[in-house]
């Protein structure tokens, strides 16, 4: 597969979109123990960790116990979904979400011990003002990849005046401000790359929005190579955005839900991404991000309290049905729209 191609100049790139656990995903909110997630998983643990970095979208506090387990609307999952996604090879979380700050300072402190504690890297949420201007960044195959994370707000939770480090939110940077960042962060050759994850747009919407597309055309214009957007819960289709400079950057508007308890067609329909990134010429500053291809996942209710994730082709192959609280859906019809909706914009587009 060319995904996994590397060079001195290239890198390869997995992400995969929202990791939301509803109490009923882990058994209820009343077990208090034995939680395992590998078994729901282990469907879709090649499309994991098989390329030089992978990230994926982490949209739930994991304090576990310490604090008390919660479901919608204020969540706090088991620590245990982070030492499977570290197991899975996943690489960065990324934190900036609306639910991050959904248990205040004390939610984010204990989570990114945890993180610490299992070895995973994050984004978008932080323990103190100096871990905030540490802009993470990842050296591989002569490149330096470097990840910026922001979400469009914290469900009306306020963050702290005197700590808003302790989120990455547009609501308090402004677009303007990310915009100086990146292109300080360009100015200065702080990386080579630069991907921004984005957590914004319109829940449930199969389609980017306008102000989508002007906020991602904006961060592209101004330096970001790679952009993976995070929020509305279902898939939406790419494209690459040519800017004023002649480049252009790949956006994932949505990668939808890759691991949660919500129910509803689109909304247990997700993907895994994958792509290559490459600097062609050592004089010039330009990347290029190539041979994305999404291979699509489908979360099952199997009963109460019980969700498996499948790669969606294999469930088409075994299953004729999607079976919703909305009814019956014919599961390779499903399978050959949702491909059919994700080319719009990029007709060659590679799925499974």
């Amino acid at each position: 597969m060319n995904f996994l191609r590397k060079s001195t100049s290239s890198v390869s790139l997995t992400a995969v979109g929202d990791i939301l656990l509803h109490g009923r995903v882990y058994g209820g909110l009343n077990k208090k123990s034995n939680y395992e997630f590998d078994s729901q998983l282990k469907n879709v643990e090649g499309l994991l960790g098989k390329t030089d970095i992978t990230v994926a979208n982490l949209e739930t506090i994991i304090a576990g116990n310490e604090i008390g387990l919660s479901s919608f609307p204020r969540f706090n999952a088991p620590t245990e979904i982070g030492y499977t996604l570290k197991k899975m090879g996943v690489d960065l979380v990324t934190l900036a979400n609306n639910h991050v700050f959904d248990f205040g300072e004390e939610g984010i402190l204990k989570t990114i011990e945890k993180l610490q504690e299992i070895g995973l890297e994050y984004d978008g949420a932080y323990k103190s003002e100096a871990d905030s201007e540490r802009l993470r960044v990842v050296n591989k195959n002569g490149l330096r990849i470097g990840f910026l994370s922001y979400t469009r707000g914290t469900n009306g939770i306020k963050v702290p005046s005197d700590k808003q480090y302790l989120v990455n939110s547009i609501k308090y940077n402004s677009v303007l401000n990310i915009v100086k960042k990146i292109r300080k962060i360009k100015r200065e050759n702080l990386v080579d790359v630069l991907a921004i994850n984005l957590h914004h747009g319109e829940e449930y919407h199969l389609h980017p929005s306008n102000l989508q597309k002007e906020v991602c055309a904006s961060l592209a214009d101004a330096g970001a190579d790679l952009i993976l957007g995070h929020h509305p819960h279902v898939l939406q289709p790419p494209e690459y955005i040519e800017t004023s400079r002649g480049t252009k950057t790949f956006v994932a508007y949505s990668l939808g839900n890759f691991f949660s308890g919500q129910n509803g067609l689109h909304r247990q329909i997700g993907a895994s991404l994958t792509l290559n990134i490459s600097k062609p010429s050592s004089k010039y500053s330009a990347i290029e991000v190539t041979n994305p291809r999404y291979t699509l996942t489908y979360v099952h209710r199997e009963k109460k309290m019980k969700y498996v994730i499948h790669q969606l082709k294999d469930w088409v192959q075994s299953n004729k049905n999607i079976e919703t609280d909305d009814g019956l859906f014919p599961s390779l019809e499903v399978y050959e729209n949702v491909k059919q909706r994700m080319r719009s914009n990029i007709t060659n587009l590679e799925i499974d």
